[in-house]
């Protein structure tokens, strides 16, 4: 358990090229039977992931690394109770997902101002007629904090289905699984977040 903890005090900063599933199958049995080096591994793969999501989630840096670290401590103690190890990122998910409503209910986050990375949150604007799309007039670095400020307005289950689904690049069927959510909700709640961050958004353009 040490080195579980160990493992979980740093977050890098990019993910490395994801394994193919029988490497991960591997590892994961051997953390099963407290392989650190297996579990270090697996840390390797998808802390950055489950770091971007959080810090999309929350806006606060220090956050999504504690965030982090329990959502890898906790899959470690919970590995057992993994049935599907093909669904193993969706289970990862789920359960950052739940450190990352902890955290909200105890109100501890602040956000903080978008980064140059945090500009994805604008790819969900695209459009086939980009001329006038909200998205090209918000790049400017003058305009970033209000993209933020625009985004973290969202409400939670908003926010969370256009991160997996535009942050993460998830599909409907991951995003439904982690959720727990119908497909149909999920497909319908990221087109309504889309809809709401472009009026927001087009205000902010157009006051």
């Amino acid at each position: 358990m040490e080195k579980a903890e160990e493992l979980a005090n740093s977050v890098p900063p990019n993910n490395p090229e994801m394994d193919p599933p029988d490497v991960l199958e591997v590892r994961l049995g051997k953390a099963r039977l407290g392989d650190s080096t297996a579990f270090s591994e697996i840390y390797d793969q998808f802390s950055a992931r489950i770091y971007n999501f959080a810090s999309r989630m929350i806006g606060s840096r220090e956050d999504a690394e504690d965030i982090t670290q329990d959502t890898f401590l906790l899959a470690f103690r919970n590995l057992k109770d993994l049935r599907e190890q093909d669904r193993f990122e969706q289970w990862l998910f789920r359960i950052a997902r739940n450190e990352v409503y902890k955290r909200q209910r105890k109100a501890r986050f602040k956000p903080e101002s978008l980064d140059d990375s945090d500009r994805g949150i604008l790819r969900v604007l695209k459009s086939e007629d980009s001329a006038g799309n909200p998205e090209n007039r918000m790049l400017s670095a003058e305009l970033g904090k209000k993209v933020r400020a625009v985004f973290d307005s969202l409400p939670m289950k908003y926010k969370e289905t256009l991160v997996l689904a535009t942050l993460q690049g998830m599909d409907y069927q991951e995003i439904s699984r982690i959720l727990g959510r119908g497909l149909s909700s999920v497909k319908t709640d990221v087109y309504r977040a889309r809809l709401i961050l472009s009026e927001k958004l087009r205000k902010y353009s157009n006051p």
